[in-house]
């Protein structure tokens, strides 16, 4: 039983090892939201980025395009994947590989995530109130 524990492992992790190509990771922090990271294959485009702090709660817009061969598909994987584990909850994540949107809330924020063909959007705003 012992052999099969480590066969198991070694197959797990050669499986793992496999597959690490075909799905992004973190390479830092977003510039203007040090909390939400940056896959790999993204580039920020700091120029493109807005932020207003409010009395309500800030607003930031960054944008970061990506490199060729990076999927939206793989890109939402990370962020859906990434996200929850920094503290952010996942809001209408059905409707996501339909509309290229991922929407998570935070804290009294709402973080919303567009994807297209070479851009990703990161738009956070406060969650307002009636």
């Amino acid at each position: 039983m012992h052999i099969f524990h480590h066969r198991f492992i070694g197959i797990g992790l050669l499986m793992a090892a496999l597959a690490a190509p075909h799905m992004a990771q973190a390479t830092g922090f977003l510039s203007m939201l040090r909390d939400v990271p940056l896959a790999e294959g993204l580039v920020e485009l700091p120029e493109a980025g807005i932020v207003f702090d409010k009395p309500q709660g800030r607003i930031v817009q960054m944008t970061a395009t990506h490199h060729q061969g990076v999927t939206q598909k793989a890109l939402m994987a990370f962020y859906s994947r990434s996200l929850p584990n920094l503290g952010w909850q996942a809001r209408n994540m059905d409707k996501r590989s339909a509309n290229g949107v991922l929407t998570f809330a935070r804290q009294g924020e709402i973080l919303r995530l567009t994807f297209s063909a070479d851009l990703v959007i990161f738009d956070l705003t406060p969650i307002s109130t009636p």
